[in-house]
């Protein structure tokens, strides 16, 4: 069965349309009988009625529409690094690197979208903060269409709402329909590698059961407003009623206030009725403490949104956000190495080839780092022997190629073997060998990159521009290297053939 559209994608055109022309507030007539039933069948995998009322709130709540971003931002706007997998042993560096290659292109080229809201475009970033989604609202899902091609495979991904779907039997599945019950599997629509799907904590569940104590005093507060916010006025006069004494009393009394007003007979007199309550009205602290529910459980502490009279236990609650997002960027990185990282280094160097690099999502550094920083040193100075692949993990730290220029080096090292150990003949094979292939690829790689942009062109007009250019760049390599020198002259021999 492919209920694919026109374009390849499950959600067409017209579905949209009547998305959109179906569109409604799923707030209206939102009582606590009927959250409960939405609860109750959100357990039963019928997602999409809690789905919705979900993503209503992250728009128009005044509290989760404000937390919800941040926790999404806090995973998305340090950036990302492609790192060395930490099994990855001396033997396996030039493949990882290789790989390293491949993944880094591929997520600086990604393209994302919203299959609804087509307007919503972006990369890397934007990823990430729909794959967060899933922290509120428990599932995700983006359709993915490959691109495979010359320069290597890149990817669109479309981030389907949550409330297309239906987890009956466990496994999140595509409703055809915006009336239908049961949906289609996944493999039906491309196939699994079609598709990334996400499970995350579902922090929503609870927040809209806060959402729900929260608007149940806010009904009430603002009918205690509605009634009480003005005062009531008593006209009392000793004229008959009807008479013209009693119309002036009326008058005036109708004058002073437009809510509530009465004219009694006695003497003549007008008084004020306070309604209201008489001490402190319980609304308020219902509602605030709704409020900060809902920032604890997307932050984990509520001073980072709402403000308090005392700042105590500030930094225990920063400490809490701090790891909370790491958390949430660890579990981001492992869907997206599932789903995405795998594919390609299986798309590029074979299904069986070992996954040798993982993509790291930075988050905030906070001044623990230091400290940590501080103990590796007084380790190092107490004789410890500390793993280089471990500080490279931990901290986040890319580390310079041996070919390529690092912090604080105005050009890349230039190979060379001790004359000592020439001299007394003490060379290690090994290292000579490595030394003797580093300075070959430094002395070389102009003439590398000229081939690869040569190579790169279609028409005829372009790759002779690019034989020009690699012309000049093996001219530039250095008098008295034999190699160079040979495959200076095959080269120029071969790209200025005047038969291509």
């Amino acid at each position: 069965m492919q209920i694919l559209g026109p374009d390849g994608r499950p959600v067409t055109a017209a579905r949209v349309k009547q998305v959109k022309d179906q569109r409604f507030n799923p707030l209206a007539n939102w009582t606590p009988d009927v959250l409960t039933m939405q609860l109750t069948a959100f357990q039963r995998g019928d997602i999409a009625a809690l789905a919705c009322v979900m993503d209503w709130l992250e728009q128009h709540d005044d509290v989760i529409s404000t937390v919800a971003p941040k926790a999404q931002a806090a995973v998305s706007r340090h950036g990302w690094d492609v790192l060395f997998d930490s099994t990855v042993t001396r033997e396996q560096r030039g493949q990882a690197e290789d790989q390293r290659g491949v993944v880094e292109r591929f997520f600086q080229t990604i393209q994302v979208g919203d299959a609804v809201e087509g307007e919503e475009h972006g990369g890397m970033r934007l990823l990430v903060q729909q794959v967060m989604d899933a922290y509120g609202k428990r599932y995700g899902a983006h359709h993915i269409i490959w691109r495979p091609g010359v320069d290597g495979i890149q990817a669109e991904l479309q981030k389907v709402p949550t409330w297309m779907f239906e987890v009956k039997e466990g496994r999140m599945r595509f409703l055809p329909t915006q009336t239908a019950q049961t949906g289609v599997e996944l493999e039906t629509l491309g196939g699994r590698s079609a598709w990334m799907t996400a499970r995350g904590r579902g922090v929503m569940l609870a927040g809209v059961v806060a959402r729900m104590f929260k608007q149940i005093p806010l009904q009430d507060w603002l009918t205690y407003c509605d009634r009480h916010g003005m005062p009531a006025f008593l006209g009392k006069t000793s004229a008959a009623n009807g008479s013209p004494e009693w119309q002036q009393m009326y008058q005036a009394v109708g004058s002073i206030g437009s809510e509530f007003g009465a004219v009694i007979s006695n003497n003549d007199a007008v008084e004020v009725l306070n309604l209201a309550t008489q001490g402190e009205l319980p609304y308020e602290k219902l509602v605030d403490r709704m409020d900060r529910a809902q920032v604890m459980l997307w932050r984990g502490g509520d001073l980072s949104t709402i403000s308090r009279s005392d700042g105590v236990g500030s930094n225990p609650q920063q400490d809490e956000a701090d790891e909370l997002d790491q958390d949430n960027a660890v579990w981001v990185e492992e869907t997206l190495h599932h789903h995405l990282t795998r594919r390609v280094i299986a798309w590029a160097f074979g299904p069986e080839a070992p996954v040798l690099v993982q993509l790291k999502l930075r988050t905030k550094v906070r001044p623990k780092v230091t400290e940590e920083m501080l103990t590796v040193e007084k380790a190092r100075a107490m004789g410890v022997r500390v793993s280089k692949n471990w500080f490279v993990r931990r901290f986040g730290i890319v580390e310079a190629d041996e070919d390529e220029a690092a912090l604080g080096e105005t050009s890349a090292p230039v190979p060379v073997i001790p004359a000592a150990d020439v001299n007394n003949e003490r060379v290690d094979p090994a290292a000579a060998l490595k030394l003797v292939r580093a300075g070959l690829r430094a002395d070389l790689k102009p003439l590398g990159d000229a081939i690869y942009q040569a190579l790169l062109t279609e028409d005829s007009a372009s790759f002779r521009a690019g034989v020009k250019r690699l012309v000049r760049e093996t001219k530039r390599v250095p008098e008295g290297n034999g190699m160079a020198e040979a495959m200076n002259r095959l080269a120029t021999a071969a790209l200025l053939d005047e038969s291509l």
